[in-house]
């Protein structure tokens, strides 16, 4: 292929969507292709497409996508008339720009682009980020030319079928660095991720009742509402942020890690070969997280705590005992998936192109 064509790539909701396909993204430019990007409104200020806005290969959508309704015909209504108005401007901008193939990284926020892709016969293809997959992927598969999985299937596939790992930014392109040994004790990261952080929040609030939290600094993500509740009762020696922006750092500096298990984040813990304590979100669609962190879990040194309701009391008991057991000196998994997914989902997309 003499020239690199121009893709769409649709990516939403969460940063669970939207980094791996800004990831694509960056890959596809890097290679001398254009970009455009679909997204929802309300993801339009985030940073790293804004970042991706400045470029001039690139062209971004942004659209009102709804989700799928339940069983009430006046949602039904309200639902096709945002879905058509969503994949019309889908389609002006392929139509301006050229595009010839589509690739939807999960979630409701991509289905109209996926579906214009399915019916202008355009080539289509799927990136799926969790280990049960999702809706999009399970009633768009056999309409896609290829399918990228970040977790193996537990299930035989068909050739059309690629485990590649979970596209990763920029910042985890190399391993990570070993940082000095701290004079003032070790760092426990805590990250809530963009939904739940309201438990692990809490969790942190419980652990410094104890006199091991003594021995140890947090670092703690407490999202955008979280932050300002947070506030009031953390350490002064403590770090409390609504956002990390440099995550590689985060992660070099730490010992500990304390997430949620969406499929990015584990696999930046996995590049990070850092004891994790994982407590999958449990309103996750289809349980999803903890399916993910079961797949995973061989590849680094970890506990799951997963006990449902969450209690605060009880967790800080079970990461006490994680923090004391020696759980540093496991060994990381040597099949440790690759941080450059990205390269191999454009490399895939441009041999099914030729």
């Amino acid at each position: 292929m003499k020239e690199l064509p121009t893709i769409l790539i649709a990516a939403g909701g969460t940063g669970g969507h939207i980094t791996p396909g800004i990831s694509i993204a960056d890959a596809w430019l890097r290679l001398g292709g254009r970009v455009v990007f679909a997204t929802l409104i309300k993801d339009i200020n985030y940073p790293d497409i804004l970042r991706l806005a400045r470029n001039d290969a690139v062209t971004i959508v942004a659209y009102d996508a709804p989700r799928l309704p339940r069983f009430n015909p006046m949602h039904w209504i309200h639902f096709f008339k945002r879905f058509f108005s969503a994949a019309r401007l889908v389609a002006q901008a392929a139509h301006a720009e050229k595009v010839t193939a589509v690739a939807g990284m999960g979630g409701y926020s991509t289905f109209p682009a996926v579906a214009f892709a399915i019916w202008k016969r355009i080539p289509l293809f799927l990136c799926e980020q969790n280990a049960r997959w999702g809706i999009v992927t399970r009633l768009c598969r056999l309409f896609a030319r290829r399918i990228f999985l970040s977790f193996p299937a537990q299930k035989n596939l068909s050739a059309k079928y690629a485990v590649t790992g979970n596209p990763l930014r920029d910042m985890f392109a190399d391993k990570p660095k070993k940082t000095a040994a701290k004079k003032s004790g070790r760092e426990i990261l805590f990250l809530g991720g963009s939904q739940g952080a309201n438990d692990i929040n809490g969790l942190y609030v419980k652990f410094l009742s104890t006199p091991l939290s003594k021995k140890f600094t947090c670092t703690v993500a407490a999202g955008k509402t979280g932050f300002e509740a947070l506030k009031p009762h953390a350490r002064k020696s403590d770090t409390i942020l609504p956002f990390i922006t440099d995550m590689r750092k985060a992660y070099e500096n730490a010992d500990f890690i304390i997430a949620r298990c969406g499929s990015g984040t584990l696999f930046e813990i996995v590049w990070s070969g850092k004891p994790a304590f994982l407590i999958p979100y449990p309103f996750a669609a289809a349980n999803h997280q903890r399916a993910n962190a079961d797949a995973i879990k061989d590849q680094m040194p970890c506990i799951i705590f997963d006990e449902r309701p969450f209690n605060a009391d009880q967790a800080c008991r079970a990461l006490v005992e994680f923090l004391e057991s020696g759980t540093r000196n496991q060994q990381v998994g040597q099949s440790a998936p690759s941080s450059r997914a990205e390269e191999k989902i454009t490399r895939y997309i441009i041999e099914s192109l030729t």
